[in-house]
């Protein structure tokens, strides 16, 4: 999910550089409600490659992915751009018909998806330069023009009354799951957070992605101040991501760890405050026009009070 965020401002560069430009997005099925919600994609083209790679010898799935070609083949384009360099990406965009171009081996994620390209671009190595730079220098070598000013993620995303109603406005978003467990922060940070959150007569929304991080959830909620309590909110159920925009545009702030919904919280102008434990925000920080704060680092990670600084700071109508 993080990769597709990051892309998203090169629909807003392209259409800057070249109005009336017409953009397709071919996008892994999961995501693909995060690249409808953008006006400046005319197609969203959904491939569902996690799904058939586990059935890919029932003839359904076979069928499947010969419909799949069939619509990814419908139009020709005058540059399909491979932004994520790896090898599986770079396979599937050959398909599409029009000349393929990505990043040169030294500077693809995988330098094998290089085979794939026509034209191939230098680039700096890839754990040097953030996601959204890459993705947007990429773009505009490709097609011929600078990129200019912050990166415009163009979501439209708005939280309704009703919903702010339904989770307890005002609502702060807590996203303490992630699906490298090297990337967690440490559960006794996150109950001095939450209680401080809870403090500010605020509902703390604690969300969750699979059984086990709901546990997590209950488990964080229950090690809370008794006080606190009443404001913890867990997510009730599980939420599609179009769901999930219109929650977070409708926060107050979200802090989370390295995760996508941190990252579409700050695409769709929330202000947040991002939590590094095992990654870097080098390569995978939030970078947004929005408010936004990135804490810690490889083997860094902050300590709550920096954390709850942060957000102290950043909290609309703090």
């Amino acid at each position: 999910m993080g990769d597709v965020v990051h892309a998203l401002p090169v629909v807003h560069d392209i259409l800057n550089a070249h109005p009336g430009a017409q953009i397709d997005w071919l996008v892994e099925e999961t995501y693909a409600d995060i690249v409808r919600a953008h006006p400046g994609v005319r197609r969203v083209i959904p491939l569902a490659l996690r799904r058939w790679r586990k059935s890919f010898w029932r003839a359904e799935t076979r069928q499947a992915w010969r419909a799949f070609v069939q619509d990814l083949r419908r139009d020709s384009y005058e540059a399909v751009i491979d932004l994520q360099g790896l090898l599986k990406t770079a396979w599937v965009a050959r398909l599409a018909r029009g000349p393929l171009s990505g990043w040169n081996a030294k500077a693809a994620r995988e330098s094998a998806a290089a085979l794939f390209y026509r034209h191939r671009y230098p680039g700096e190595p890839i754990r040097t330069v953030a996601a959204v730079q890459r993705y947007r220098r990429l773009a505009a070598a490709v097609l011929g023009y600078v990129p200019q000013g912050m990166p415009s993620y163009g979501l439209r995303a708005e939280a309704t009354s009703a919903l702010k109603m339904q989770i307890g406005a005002p609502y702060v978003v807590v996203l303490t799951a992630t699906a490298r467990p090297e990337k967690r922060w440490d559960e006794a940070r996150w109950i001095e957070v939450v209680q401080v959150l809870a403090a500010t007569s605020r509902t703390v929304l604690l969300a969750w992605g699979s059984p086990a991080e709901r546990q997590a959830a209950q488990r964080l909620a229950g090690c809370a101040a008794p006080a606190a309590r009443p404001r913890l909110v867990i997510q009730p159920e599980a939420w599609s991501l179009a769901q999930w925009m219109p929650i977070l545009a409708g926060a107050d702030a979200v802090v989370g760890v390295d995760t996508g919904l941190l990252f579409l919280a700050a695409a769709v102008g929330t202000p947040c405050v991002g939590i590094y434990v095992a990654t870097s925000p080098v390569h995978v920080g939030i970078h947004a026009e929005g408010k936004h704060r990135n804490l810690g680092d490889i083997g860094r990670p902050p300590a709550a009070s920096e954390v709850i600084d942060a957000l102290t700071a950043l909290m609309r109508h703090a």
